[in-house]
């Protein structure tokens, strides 16, 4: 951590990646795959270099959510098989077939673009079938009409069938047991006609909560990542650290305000110290409820060797106000470890462990 010299930085361990996704496969049934979601840049860890490590550890392809992502990775020169979990304009067919990936689709419209698209190769594609979440897939009444006008298409070879199921972890467990066992059922005609038809509902989510839908595929992008949504333990690894270094440090008395507004009153003497990140950073941009489990009045904090830093004041675009009170040896240039949404720290540099 100290050999870096810039302001702030991110930490990658490549370890702690690999040991959640080997996890991962040895939670699967014989025979099941471990598709590896690495859209918006492996949730800002790096994609191409999380690719490789997931795919060393027994993933069978990788999941991302756009023509551009799947790009980048053939840039970097990954011959793996790469899904796009999202559909595309029947405009980027022939850019679909150019990069050899799979694609989501849940329209004749778009089928028959790849069709034309595809020259004298095939096109794989994934069905989608709406469950409730309403962005994309086909209505399980259409499915069948979907299927057959699929499967008049030559060069169309249909090599999975999926759904995303609206489920949150402690919210709405019953319902997603209905929906899993209503894609079940619908899809289990598919899959004895065509045993090798991939089968695919289970997010980190469902894979954590209902081990028993599971599938043919598990699309996992969190637990890659160390991020358990559940209350079931898993063994994961964090594979995040976000530091930025003290840039200043100052006196403060007891009444003096700081910070923007003038809003902040120092409740006691204090020692603040001033650290160059902010919300163009993530920072203060709160993961979902569900995960970290953020109410009413939490406070944020960042960690100098194992003390709480607690903020101080709004979070500014580019720096934010800690109190250092309680580490009366922090000095300016000491790295912080801080709590930072890990897609929106897009400009950080990383170091990969």
């Amino acid at each position: 951590m100290a050999a870096h010299q810039g302001l702030k930085w991110i930490e990658v361990d490549l370890s702690a990646i690999a040991h959640n996704a080997a996890w991962a496969v040895s939670r699967l049934d014989e025979g099941a795959e471990l598709l590896a979601v690495v859209k918006a840049d492996a949730y800002g860890h790096g994609a191409a270099e999380v690719g490789r490590v997931a795919l060393k550890a027994g993933a069978s392809g990788l999941g991302v959510r756009d023509l551009a992502e799947a790009a980048e990775l053939r840039r970097a020169g990954i011959k793996a098989p790469i899904l796009l979990l999202a559909p595309i304009l029947p405009s980027q067919a022939r850019e679909a077939v150019r990069l050899g990936v799979s694609v989501t689709v849940d329209s004749v419209t778009q089928a028959r673009a790849l069709h034309a698209a595809a020259g004298r190769r095939h096109v794989g594609v994934h069905v989608d079938v709406d469950s409730g979440l309403g962005r994309w897939g086909a209505a399980p009444r259409e499915l069948s009409g979907l299927m057959a006008a699929l499967g008049r298409l030559q060069r169309i070879r249909i090599e999975g069938l999926s759904s995303h199921i609206d489920y949150v972890p402690g919210k709405n467990a019953v319902e997603a047991e209905e929906k899993l066992g209503a894609f079940k059922r619908l899809s289990a005609p598919y899959k004895k006609k065509n045993p090798k038809l991939i089968v695919r509902a289970a997010n980190t989510s469902v894979f954590m909560d209902f081990p028993h839908h599971r599938f043919d595929m598990a699309c996992l992008g969190n637990i890659l990542y160390g991020i358990n949504p559940s209350s079931r333990s898993a063994p994961l690894k964090n594979a995040w650290k976000f530091f930025a270094r003290i840039l200043t440090l100052r006196e403060v008395r007891k009444g003096q305000s700081i910070g923007y507004a003038s809003e902040y009153l120092a409740p006691r003497r204090m020692r603040v110290a001033t650290l160059p990140v902010g919300y163009a950073d993530g920072l203060t941009m709160e993961p979902a409820e569900r995960l970290i489990g953020f109410g009413a009045g939490f406070q944020y904090w960042g960690m100098r060797r194992g003390v709480r830093l607690p903020f101080v004041g709004r979070c500014g675009i580019a720096h934010v106000l800690v109190d250092a009170t309680d580490a009366p040896d922090a000095k300016v240039g000491d790295a912080v470890a801080l709590p930072v949404r890990r897609t929106a720290a897009h400009r950080v540099p990383r170091v990969y462990l």
